[in-house]
């Protein structure tokens, strides 16, 4: 059998966003603020990889040795002829840990809002999995949607890795895991990677790397402007802030504006005052008791998490109630 008839690629025509229009709308309020979805255009996507390697910068690493180390237990979740569904699948790296070990694994169900990494990524996969069913699909994941063609003797197994949650609002983090919950029956599970509070002095340095790379993909957005509207905003006019808001649990990343200038932005005048924050984005972290109350509000049951040793990191495990 030809490995592309075990690969099935659906578009499910998802919103995609509109940079120029959502800049402008997003500079022209106040505070300023910028989405954090567009850092990703193909510098910010070599950029943020980049991030993930360096020694500050603990939970890819953590949830990488997370993932190894519980990889049996992981395993054992699956009935045979299960479905691996994966919100926000990117390049399936961490992913493979599980397709490597996991033999009860059928299918093998990616969802993201880029199409073109989509059908990269899984092409790639159903030539090193060849006996794997691949249905992948190209949809806005914390929508609620249907999978297709999914024929399964088995469970559904849901993973959501990177700690990616933690960049939702508490509200949009609550509607994911009920259309979560919605999706699941009584036999499958959910695993999610979640950031877990700690020193502030360990969460501030992991955003402000000694390297400056974090600096440089969070000004990525200034040189991105400057490129999709031919405008010359000056990066050095710009300067890169990360710290921790103890009060609402978060990190919180900014641009501060450096000195008084004006840009016009499809025949928007946008002023820019020294010492003003331009909110780009939020990575909130959670106590194990406060992602599990968050789960139960969303009629989901924490049956485990698995930590790394320095408590770091989490993978929760979840059921229906």
């Amino acid at each position: 059998m030809e490995v592309w008839e075990k690969l099935k690629i659906v578009d499910m025509k998802p919103k995609v966003a509109h940079f120029r229009e959502e800049i402008v709308q997003g500079l022209l309020k106040t505070p300023k603020q910028i989405s954090p979805k567009f850092f990703y255009d193909r510098k910010g996507s070599e950029l943020f990889d980049k991030i993930t390697t360096l020694e500050e910068y603990y939970p890819t690493r953590k949830e990488r040795m997370i993932l190894k180390d519980n990889i049996g237990e992981i395993c054992s979740l699956f009935l045979n002829g299960s479905a691996l569904v994966e919100y926000g699948s990117g390049g399936s790296s961490k992913t493979m840990e599980i397709l490597d070990h996991c033999h009860g694994i059928s299918t093998y169900v990616p969802l993201d809002i880029s199409a073109s990494q989509l059908e990269e990524t899984s092409k790639r996969l159903s030539e090193k999995y060849p006996h794997l069913n691949i249905v992948a699909l190209c949809v806005d994941y914390t929508t609620r949607f249907e999978i297709p063609f999914l024929q399964l003797t088995g469970n559904i197994i849901a993973l959501f890795l990177g700690s990616t949650i933690g960049n939702f609002e508490p509200e949009e983090a609550s509607n994911f895991l009920w259309n979560v919950m919605d999706m699941i029956g009584p036999e499958d599970r959910v695993i999610i990677g979640v950031d877990l509070k700690k020193d502030p002095s360990i969460l501030e340095a992991a955003y402000n790397d000694s390297q400056g790379v974090t600096a440089l993909f969070n000004l990525n957005l200034i040189n991105r402007i400057n490129r999709e509207f031919g405008t010359s905003l000056d990066t050095s006019s710009f300067s890169h802030v990360a710290f921790y808001n103890r009060k609402v649990g978060r990190i919180e990343m900014h641009l501060e504006v450096l000195k008084d200038m004006e840009v016009i932005l499809d025949g928007n005048l946008i002023k820019f005052n020294r010492g003003e924050l331009i909110h780009t984005e939020n990575s909130y972290k959670y106590d194990p008791d406060e992602f599990e109350k968050l789960a139960n509000r969303n009629n989901l049951y924490m049956e485990k998490v698995w930590k790394d040793q320095d408590g770091y990191f989490g993978l929760f495990l979840l059921r229906k109630m």
